[in-house]
């Protein structure tokens, strides 16, 4: 089997786990919410098919929804970061070059693309997680605190989980 497809088995088994298992037990005076396991999509390979992104964000977003009971909070959000990583990737992480990279990461690229990138999606994420769970703009501060504030800390957590278990260096 091909060292990527593994790397990315594994990587999806455990951050699923890790997310089902651990962070979504954690209470952070219901403003933060840990979101590691969206990891998995933002490393997928960039030369995968467009359409295998976000099938795979999908399947990802709904398995994390039938073990956390959030009724497709997070196979919405899920699948929306699969559509703008196609979307928005190529024109972020290779800046329109035709440039394959086997695992976006903050040690593959440059810090500052890598940033970018998984803020922007990351931020998407939780704006519409959030969007959707309150299914209202009613208290659009609300909604922009707990977006921040868990984007902020799910992208520490995303970056002290590259440094700690991803050995690749920049090409």
């Amino acid at each position: 089997m091909n060292k990527i497809v593994l790397q990315n088995i594994i990587r999806f088994v455990v951050l699923i786990f890790f997310q089902i298992s651990v962070l979504n037990n954690i209470y952070l005076g219901g403003y933060v919410n840990l979101f590691l396991y969206i990891l998995f999509i933002l490393m997928l390979p960039n030369y995968l098919p467009k359409n295998v992104i976000i099938l795979i964000s999908f399947a990802t977003g709904f398995i994390v929804d039938i073990f956390s009971t959030t009724l497709g909070l997070h196979t919405f959000s899920a699948t929306l970061i699969g559509f703008s990583r196609v979307v928005f990737a190529d024109k972020i992480l290779t800046k329109g070059d035709n440039v394959e990279i086997d695992t976006p990461s903050i040690r593959t690229i440059s810090p500052s693309v890598y940033s970018a990138y998984a803020i922007i999606l990351t931020f998407i994420y939780c704006f519409f997680y959030y969007l959707i769970e309150s299914f209202s703009l009613h208290d659009i501060l609300n909604l922009l605190i707990r977006t921040v504030l868990s984007t902020i800390v799910t992208y520490l957590l995303m970056i002290a989980c590259q440094f700690l278990f991803i050995n690749q260096k920049k090409k």
